[in-house]
């Protein structure tokens, strides 16, 4: 299938691990001109290096903290001048800085995962909006989550948030219908990637050392357990380059009649 992605300029946000590196290696393997944008300086150039492997007419590491407004255009900037245009933008970068129940949490914590899942894809999306009208065209992939559809037990904000991400693809989808800007959504469940030796950054979750979830199964396993929902298939979680494989489609021509939609890659969790 020709997903038309072949020299298309694609800009994935958090893209140095897990789901980000899984996307942006699937832009790669399409022929895309991929730019990976992430805060591992050491992780960044490594999936440079792979996305250049897999087949990526070019490939870029652009180091951005993209809560921050400055970064954000700076980022903008730098591909413009590299490319000219931006064709895909993937807004990936999304999290939450621990789990617990909503009533053990702070208003500090709230504010950093807000600004880390909706701040980012707002600042991201204000930042390449211009360009993609200018052009007469574009993708807009958002990195949701099923947590926004089903709720993940002591992850509240983190599942607000999602649900944030979703609202704002459907808003957008409806206001850009008549522009040739398509806004989609993936909605994954438990997520992880094939090798995390090979496939974490130092921002990971599942970082061997330093990792949210890492950690967690060390010191608080029970707890951990508590998060996790069968799935109506023998496996749990979906790979990273399985939510690539949505992401690629959403942005593809084959997807150009489909806009304002949330496409779960769940496992089935939501049916069980």
């Amino acid at each position: 299938m020709d997903t038309g992605l072949a020299g298309k300029v694609v800009v994935v946000t958090g893209a140095t691990a897990n789901i980000g590196r899984g996307i942006a290696l699937a832009f790669a393997a399409e022929g895309a001109r991929v730019v990976v944008v992430g805060r591992d300086e050491q992780a960044g150039p490594r999936v440079v290096e792979r996305a250049r492997e897999q087949g990526a007419a070019e490939a870029l590491w652009h180091a951005a903290d993209v809560t921050v407004e400055d970064r954000v255009a700076g980022l903008v900037e730098a591909v413009l001048a590299r490319f000219g245009r931006i064709d895909v933008l993937v807004n990936n970068v999304g999290g939450s800085g621990d789990f617990g129940p909503f009533v053990s949490t702070t208003p500090a914590q709230w504010r950093a995962d807000l600004d880390m899942t909706v701040l980012s894809t707002l600042l991201c999306t204000h930042a390449v909006l211009p360009h993609m009208l200018e052009q007469g065209g574009g993708r807009i992939v958002n990195i949701g989550s099923m947590a926004a559809i089903i709720g993940d037990p002591q992850l509240a904000v983190y599942s607000a948030a999602k649900g944030a991400v979703h609202s704002f693809t459907r808003v957008l989808a409806l206001e850009l219908g008549k522009t040739g800007i398509t806004v989609n959504a993936v909605a994954p469940y438990g997520t992880r990637p094939r090798d995390p030796q090979e496939e974490f950054s130092a921002g990971s979750r599942y970082h061997p050392e330093s990792g949210l979830f890492s950690k967690a199964l060390r010191e608080r396993p029970e707890q951990l357990h508590t998060i996790g929902r069968p799935t109506a298939l023998p496996r749990q979680q979906a790979y990273s380059d399985e939510i690539g494989a949505a992401a690629v489609y959403l942005a593809s021509e084959q997807a150009a009649f489909v806009t304002g939609q949330v496409l779960q890659v769940d496992g089935g969790v939501a049916l069980v």
